[in-house]
This record gives C-alpha cells, structure tokens and sequence, in this order.
C-alpha cells in the first residue's frame, strides 16, 4: 500500500537534494577560483573586504552569494570572464524554490497574473492534478472557491476578487489555436466540493464540453476505480519541454534540468495513458454532476 504522505515527504526530500547539490556545485567552482588565484579565504577576505566568515559560509553552501559577491570574488580572482556564468548558475538556483510566503505576502492577485507571460510564451501545455480542476479550466465560482481557501489556510492579504480576475484572464489563452493544452486530472478532482453543489455540477458541466472535441485541448480522467501505472502525489506542469512547475504546500518548485523534464514527461504520458477520454469521461463528468445535483 502507498503512503501519501510519505510520498509527498520523498518528493520534497529528493527536491531539497536537487537544490542542495546545485548549491555544492556554485560553492566548489568559487572555491576553486580562489585556490587557482592563490589565495586563502582570509587573503581573499582582505582584498574584497568580504568578511572571512561569509567566504567560508559560501564555500561551503551554506550561504548563497548575492550578485555583488560573485563580481567582487571574480575580480579579486583574475577571472571576469567567469562573472556572467557564475551569476546565471545562482539565479538558476534561487529560481528553483519559491516559498509562498515570498510570493504570497501581498496578496495572490500579483501571483496569478506573474504566470501570464509564461503561458503567453508557452505553445504546448500539460497539466497533471489529482485532486482540483486546474486553474486554466475553472468556472468563476470554482475559481474563487480555491483560491479563497489557499488565502484561508495561508493568513495572506485578502485580494480574492483580484486573484479570481486574474486566473480567468489567463484563460484566454485557450482561445489561441496555436497552443496546446492535455489535462489530465485524477477522479478525486470530480468530488472535491470546493464550492457548493449547483457551482460544483457547473465546473463539472464545463469540463464535459472540453470533452466533446475542442481541437487544441484534451482532457482526461484517472478512473478511480483503476491502477493507474504511478501516482504522483504532487500536482505538476509542463511548459513545453523547457521547465516543470511543481506546487508543494511550503512553496514552488521549477525543474529545469533536462532529465528531470523527461522524467515528468514520462509520468504525464503514463497517466494520459490511463485516462478516460470523450464519451467516456463525459458519462463521469454528467454522473459526478448529478450527484451534486441531487443534494
């Protein structure tokens, strides 16, 4: 039997790895810059006015050096020509993990309308989520319903009407017929009340028309019922094959590094392999609507 929970622990365990051996790497390429220079860190310390102790934090990955840190160690280094890299490789770090209280703590409008360029530039979209519509496919009810409860549960600024406008404008890239979107949701995502049950039979009733052949988006269900061939346990999304974006509960993460894309391109293809399409999934999605219906 699988453990949830456990798995989400490994995800976020093997995430913190990723983001750890990325840090050891910067650590050990300015280390060695220092050493080629001949210089101690406490020689180093004296001819940038670094303190010694934040040298040491640095070479041992403890402390991230900002821009300024990079140029003045570069400098002192005789190695200019290392500057741009070595700045690009920390930036590519930091962009790793977000923490949502970093994103959050004015509110989640800005955050909502921060992916508008991303979806803007990106031609092929897919989207894996087992438990909660994505949000490129919400209703406006829908849409508030989770957003208020991501606002509830965090205590950030309460900014719902300028989130939920912002989540719907992102919508619109649906209608460029030069992009593509695949869906693929878990059957949980069905029964999940995020809203009362007429706004959840019409999210629902949305969805079944998705069904009925859009030509630039599909959209699929992991039948409960099945095994499928791996479960993530963590929501995630392609943007074409450049990046991942995964959401955890402490924060964000983007994969970037080329394995780590195909190993979510590989999950993707499995789970579409094991989901519910047309007529099919619109008998769940016109099934799933009833019973809300009913109450």
């Amino acid at each position: 039997m699988t453990n949830p929970r456990g798995d989400r622990v490994m995800e976020m365990a093997t995430s913190t790895a990723r983001i750890d051996e990325a840090k050891g790497i910067l650590a050990a390429r300015l280390r060695a810059l220092r050493a080629d220079a001949g210089l101690t860190g406490r020689a180093l310390a004296a001819k940038t006015g670094l303190d010694h102790t934040k040298i040491s934090k640095i070479e041992n990955a403890v402390q991230m050096p900002n821009q300024a840190d990079i140029r003045t160690w570069c400098e002192a280094c005789d190695a200019d020509e290392q500057v741009v890299d070595l700045i690009a490789a920390a930036q590519n770090i930091d962009a790793m993990y977000t923490d949502w209280r970093r994103l959050e703590e004015s509110g989640l409008g800005h955050v909502q309308r921060s992916f508008q360029p991303l979806y803007d530039k990106t031609h092929q979209f897919r989207v894996w989520q087992h438990s909660a519509v994505p949000g490129l496919l919400q209703t406006g009810d829908y849409a508030r319903g989770h957003l208020r409860a991501v606002i509830d549960f965090r205590g950030i600024p309460d900014d719902i009407d300028a989130a939920v406008a912002a989540r719907l404008r992102q919508q619109e890239v649906l209608r460029n017929g030069s992009k593509r979107f695949a869906f693929v949701v878990g059957e949980q995502a069905l029964r999940m009340p995020l809203v009362g049950p007429e706004q959840m039979a019409a999210q629902l009733d949305r969805l079944a028309e998705l069904t009925s052949g859009t030509a630039n988006v599909s959209f699929g269900i992991v039948p409960a019922t099945i095994r499928p061939p791996l479960m993530p346990p963590e929501n995630f999304w392609i943007y074409d094959a450049d990046r991942v974006r995964v959401d955890t509960v402490p924060g964000q993460i983007q994969h970037k590094a080329p394995s780590d894309v195909l190993v979510y391109e590989k999950a993707f293809q499995a789970l579409s392999g094991a989901a519910a399409y047309g007529k099919e999934a619109r008998d769940m999605l016109r099934a799933a609507a009833g019973r809300f219906r009913e109450r």
